[in-house]
């Protein structure tokens, strides 16, 4: 059985988060995910994130078919931990990643480093809170 592992904010879940934990779930018998905790979201994308809180991010990922367990992620450190407490044969990360040494999870483990490839055109959380905004900008501004 190949155990994989992939991680993030999952923060206003869209069609690019779906489709990246599917395509995952193609790469391995079992997948589990770790969700960002709320600390570890405002340290990477500022104080106005998340959106949504851990608990409600956790319980979504979490409702999906093609991921087998969910946790909540409060330090890169853990992950280390979860590759080698569920035997991880396959860390997922986006493209993002492809040119990073020393990815947690993986450099001081044997699990093996899988880049999942991007989506071309597909909007990310950020951009897609940028569009909000400017829709509420430019709204305010016609009124």
């Amino acid at each position: 059985m190949i155990v994989g592992l992939t991680s993030g904010c999952f923060d206003l879940v869209h069609f690019g988060h779906i489709h990246y934990l599917q395509r995952c779930k193609t790469l391995c018998d079992r997948l589990i995910v770790g969700v960002d905790s709320d600390k570890m979201v405002r340290l990477a994308k500022g104080e106005t994130r998340p959106v949504i809180p851990e608990l409600e991010r956790l319980a979504l990922i979490n409702s999906f078919a093609f991921v087998d367990s969910a946790f909540m992620l409060h330090s890169l450190d853990d992950l280390e931990s979860v590759v080698r407490q569920f035997m991880v044969h396959k860390v997922f990360k986006h493209e993002g990643f492809a040119n990073i040494e020393n990815i947690v999870g993986v450099s001081n483990t044997q699990a093996e480093l899988v880049i999942v490839p991007d989506i071309p055109g597909l909007c990310s959380t950020t951009r897609i809170i940028e569009k909000i905004r400017a829709i509420d900008a430019q709204k305010n501004k016609d009124q």
